[in-house]
């Protein structure tokens, strides 16, 4: 298949794609490059300008679209009525990368012969592609190492980690946020994950019972959130949070991240994921 495969489902739970491969060839602008806005200052007589600050924002895709299959009016309209105003979703590019996005302008007819012609505008709030291959890694506890076939006289059907201490390596040239789960098998007191090189941690003012799980991640709006699973139930734990927290997202390059605790460090277990993040996409390229 084609790597022009791109995917939008919408909040609403409706799922429409396009590409050659869906009888629907499609341009959109903007896969790549991204306006930067500088702030500037002059002094008297000074040569040139002082650059204070820089920031990004949100990109704009225009989207043209032609649907040339037999039930190309059909698909057509399908698209209109499922792209109404407010529609917001998730957008997943060539089956390897993802962004949340807003519809900027709804599809309107462009042409009808010889066939449909449907143009759109989406916006991406945040000026990267989030990649579909996640990362994971974990701190601690116990690690199952169950597999077939099975010898009961000798096999391993878990290993105790040892190490609280973990290299997480972000590809991406960008700091990156990710998603922490803390496991306990044990009392354990004011759990923290924390980067050894720079200090910045994320830690909990709570004792965790065995069995109980802390999760940190972010909601679809890109805000941080806490959650803790107890006897299977989940509820919303954001108040637990030390609010001098400040490890929010992984370094572009090496994170050497320690899992501890005030006190029942070793009945804690830390899991890292993440998912890479790229600035631009050359379908040309992907593989």
């Amino acid at each position: 298949m084609r790597k022009d495969h791109l995917r939008l489902v919408t909040d609403a739970g409706a799922s429409l794609d396009l590409g050659w491969d869906y009888g629907i060839p499609y341009q959109m602008d903007n896969l790549s490059g991204v306006d930067v806005t500088l702030k500037t200052a002059q002094g008297v007589n000074q040569q040139g300008v002082t650059v204070e600050d820089q920031s990004v924002e949100g990109v704009t895709h225009e989207v043209i679209a032609d649907f040339w299959g037999a039930d190309g009016e059909v698909q057509a309209d399908r698209f209109l009525q499922l792209m109404p105003f407010f529609t917001s979703g998730t957008a997943y590019f060539g089956d390897k990368y993802f962004s949340r996005f807003f519809l900027q302008k709804t599809p309107y007819t462009v042409q009808l012969h010889p066939y449909p012609r449907l143009d759109f505008m989406l916006y991406r709030p945040k000026p990267y592609w989030y990649s579909l291959s996640e990362e994971r890694a974990e701190m601690g506890g116990f690690i199952p190492r169950f597999s077939f076939p099975v010898c009961y006289d000798s096999h391993q059907y878990s290993e105790w980690r040892q190490s609280y201490f973990l290299n997480i390596r972000n590809p991406g040239a960008l700091p990156v946020p990710f998603t922490a789960k803390l496991r306990s098998t044990g009392l354990v007191v004011n759990p923290v994950i924390r980067n050894s090189v720079t200090g910045e941690h994320i830690g909990f003012d709570t004792t965790l019972k065995a069995g109980e799980v802390l999760e940190i991640y972010r909601t679809t709006t890109d805000r941080l959130a806490v959650k803790l699973i107890s006897g299977g139930v989940e509820t919303n734990a954001f108040a637990l949070l030390d609010e001098d927290s400040d490890l929010m997202e992984l370094h572009p390059g090496d994170n050497v991240l320690t899992a501890d605790a005030a006190s029942g460090r070793e009945g804690l277990q830390a899991s890292i994921s993440f998912y890479p993040l790229a600035v631009g996409i050359l379908p040309e390229v992907m593989k």
